[in-house]
């Protein structure tokens, strides 16, 4: 009875310590990348067999058909160019001043005859107000879209967007605009994290970088849009064709299912289920992707390990440190300042052609830098593609300044180019991997606080742009960009964790 009470009392001693590690690996999965699981000091069996379990969830679609396939990729496309409407709602904000200013500055009566006058810096400030309302909505959202899921969230968002835009356009005062512009901004911050976060969870992960580049391409094609008809239509019109992108988004939005990622923190496992087999097919192991997201989860429930309250953790922290750093090196690299003072810019180099046709060409090299980055994002991966278009930003905006400091005039096409190569990768990826790198439990709250200090910094560069012209020269402005670009080189090789076909959670 001796030797069986031993082997009992064994057998129980294994299976709690093996209890143990289970619940260990779950700690660290909640809030770790599997890229920086792997880079642990030690590759314990344990890691190796998570690696393994992790390569597995719900990919094994060798078997499906390819039609099949096609047919469920073409889908998940469909219900992700919905929310592409909602980015094309942004983008036809932001680079609304360089087009409106022009027309001010030939027609500034208001719809009501009032004339209405901006100062520089009441000119800045219709490009930096909107960004500061971004910060707010941001913030707001963060808290939202963790309360009442994605797709809520982004039609909420609708709200805003009309009522900005309409302020705007029938706006009777220089304040009131401004005011306009601000709240347009609100719009802008709740769109982006809640149209992110739905992307990355809805996506297959094979194609997740391909999808999370789409949103982008929205913010471009919007960006065009409204440049291109800001060349025929007075500044107030403009601002009331601005105002149907959001409204065409709100119909459509209601064909998007829940994020079932979202379904899966709140409990309702049943419902992800259902949407996960609809968006993997027959073919994926839905059951083992939910089990995935449970794990990586796992303190949800008992308010442990999400909302607020994980942020402070130490690699939480590091991991939107970096984040933070990519957006800050992306402003600061004049990626945003290039869009919407385009033709402020041209004006200051003394272009002769005009200045509207100039910023429809940005916007469209814009588009063709965005569609690089869709096939680009899946192959390269993120950390290379950051790297590839810091060097080439760094070498075109190096020798942009060499040329304006010796000829005193930059060719009308120099500084669009730079466009291009913003898009490909300095643009879009800090805000996928500001959705990547967190897991579905923390996902909108690390996601806002990303995005809302590189709103702080995006308004901060928009609002400065005027007083470092004045002080560092146009050629010096761009040395200083060209600078900047070379140290988001070096960061990007040694500071980003690749998220290219990984499991986020």
């Amino acid at each position: 009875m001796s030797r069986i009470s031993k082997s009992v009392e064994c057998w129980r001693g294994e299976a709690e310590r093996e209890r143990e590690r289970e619940r260990e690996r779950e700690r660290t999965c909640v809030l770790l990348a599997p890229q920086q699981i792997y880079n642990m000091a030690e590759e314990t069996p344990e890691v190796v067999g998570l690696r393994e379990k992790e390569a597995d969830v719900g990919m094994d679609t060798s078997d499906e058909p390819k039609t099949e396939r096609r047919s469920r990729l073409l889908r998940q496309t469909g219900l992700v160019m919905i929310v592409t409407l909602c980015y094309f709602s942004l983008g036809a904000a932001l680079p609304w001043p360089s087009p409106a200013l022009s027309s001010l500055a030939e027609n500034n009566a208001t719809l009501f005859g009032v004339q209405i006058s901006l100062n520089s810096a009441e000119k800045d400030m219709t490009g930096s107000l909107m960004y500061l309302g971004t910060l707010v909505g941001a913030w707001v959202s963060g808290w939202l879209v963790a309360k009442v899921g994605r797709r809520l969230s982004l039609q909420i968002s609708v709200v805003p967007f009309l009522g900005g835009w309409l302020i705007v356009a029938l706006t009777p005062s220089t304040p009131v605009l401004l005011i306009g512009r601000f709240i347009i901004g609100i719009a802008c911050g709740a769109c982006t994290i809640a149209g992110y976060a739905y992307v990355i969870e809805l996506s297959d992960m094979s194609i997740r970088g391909m999808m999370a580049t789409l949103p982008t391409m929205g913010v471009v094609l919007g960006g065009l849009y409204t440049v291109s008809l800001g060349y025929a239509l007075p500044w107030h019109y403009l601002s009331l064709v601005c105002a149907v992108p959001p409204l065409l988004f709100f119909f459509a939005s209601f064909l998007l299912p829940v994020s079932p990622s979202f379904l899966v923190v709140q409990g309702r496992r049943q419902q992800a289920i259902i949407i996960l087999r609809s968006l993997r097919g027959n073919y994926a192991d839905v059951e083992g992707e939910v089990a995935e997201l449970e794990r990586r989860n796992a303190g949800t429930t008992d308010g442990k390990n999400s909302g607020w309250r994980a942020l402070l953790e130490r690699d939480v922290m590091r991991r939107i440190a970096v984040v933070t750093m990519l957006f800050f090196l992306m402003q600061m690299c004049g990626n945003f300042v290039f869009m919407i003072y385009t033709a402020r810019i041209l004006e200051a180099t003394g272009a002769p052609m005009d200045p509207d046709a100039i910023t429809a060409i940005a916007g469209a090299l814009r588009v063709a830098g965005t569609l690089a980055a869709i096939f680009l994002l899946d192959i390269v991966g993120r950390r290379y593609l950051l790297v590839i278009t810091h060097a080439s930003n760094a070498t075109c905006l190096i020798i942009l300044g060499v040329y304006v400091y010796l000829a005193e005039r930059a060719a009308p096409d120099d500084p669009i180019f730079q466009q291009f190569i913003g898009d490909i990768g300095i643009h879009p990826v800090p805000y996928i991997v500001s959705s990547e790198y967190f897991p579905t439990s923390i996902r909108p709250q690390a996601s806002s606080v990303c995005i809302s200090a590189g709103t702080v910094i995006t308004f901060a560069t928009l609002q400065l742009y005027s007083p470092m012209q004045a002080t560092l020269t146009q050629a010096g402005l761009y040395f200083f960009y060209g600078a900047v670009s070379f140290v988001g080189v070096i960061f990007s090789f040694f500071a980003v964790i690749e998220t290219k076909g990984k499991n986020v959670g």
